[in-house]
């Protein structure tokens, strides 16, 4: 996979956004801002097969940003505010960790996963889901999580709470809500497939070279402690503070060391 994505990125990396995610995070808000003005607007943008049919093309590329909610509730824009801030953390985030190409490519592979999702729910299946581009920021977030887990959210700017949690649950929310409903897990699996072929094995892959590395940092430890001189050495049995720690050594009249079981009388 790495070997795949190398060569796209030399061939197109010149075709990067850098800062796609915040781009789309702008996008967002409009939309959210013309929902207030006009609740039907959000219809115009979302996902319908038969309207597709008919000649609203652009609905194959706005359901992205269809939005359930949208008005000038102080409440709401509170949360659009400090929701746009954290998909601009994403945004950085992920470009630090994976470069901007393959940034890119994870968003794109989402947007194209998720109208795959929505094409063969209505096409073979005959049915529709709304506001399917949910998955796009949920696939994100979980990648941001990811990488992240110790990224700590102040939840009503007074709660600390670490985003790997909040990814947990929501995760578990959407898993739970899909379960019973054969069609809606699969519907789900595909739209978020960008973060499940992509970013989890990358996590793991990460997780095994830090284990190593943690192996390696506890080996060297060892064979450093070994290799450390011994201050009491016992003259009779070869003992010495090193190699029994817990011994007691007293210098004898001599003046050579021995340990308590070999002390001249």
């Amino acid at each position: 996979m790495n070997t795949l994505l190398d060569q796209l990125e030399r061939k197109f990396h010149q075709w990067a956004i850098p800062g796609l995610i915040r781009y789309l995070a702008i996008l967002f808000v409009g939309v959210f801002l013309l929902t207030a003005l006009n609740p039907l607007f959000a219809e115009t943008l979302d996902f319908d097969y038969p309207k597709i049919l008919s000649g609203e093309w652009w609905r194959l590329f706005t359901f992205v940003f269809a939005s359930q909610v949208g008005s000038f509730d102080p409440i709401q824009i509170v949360f659009l505010f400090f929701g746009t801030m954290l998909m601009f953390s994403f945004s950085d985030g992920l470009e630090q960790q994976w470069g901007v190409f393959r940034t890119n490519l994870f968003v794109y592979w989402g947007i194209l996963s998720t109208l795959c999702a929505n094409l063969l729910l209505a096409m073979v299946f005959k049915q529709h889901h709304s506001m399917s581009g949910i998955y796009l920021a949920s696939s994100i977030f979980f990648a941001f999580a990811t990488y992240n887990p110790r990224y700590t959210l102040m939840l009503f700017l007074v709660i600390p709470c670490k985003i790997w949690l909040l990814a947990a649950l929501t995760g578990g929310l959407m898993l739970v809500g899909s379960l019973g409903h054969p069609l809606s897990l699969l519907f789900m699996l595909v739209c978020i497939s960008n973060y499940l072929v992509v970013a989890v094995p990358m996590f793991i892959r990460h997780s095994k070279n830090r284990g190593s590395t943690h192996m390696r940092r506890k080996r060297f430890g060892r064979e450093f402690s070994n290799k450390q001189e011994a201050f009491h050495t016992c003259h009779t049995c070869g003992a010495n503070d090193v190699t029994h720690p817990n011994a007691e050594f007293r210098v004898a009249p001599d003046g050579n060391d021995y340990c308590s079981d070999h002390l001249p009388k």
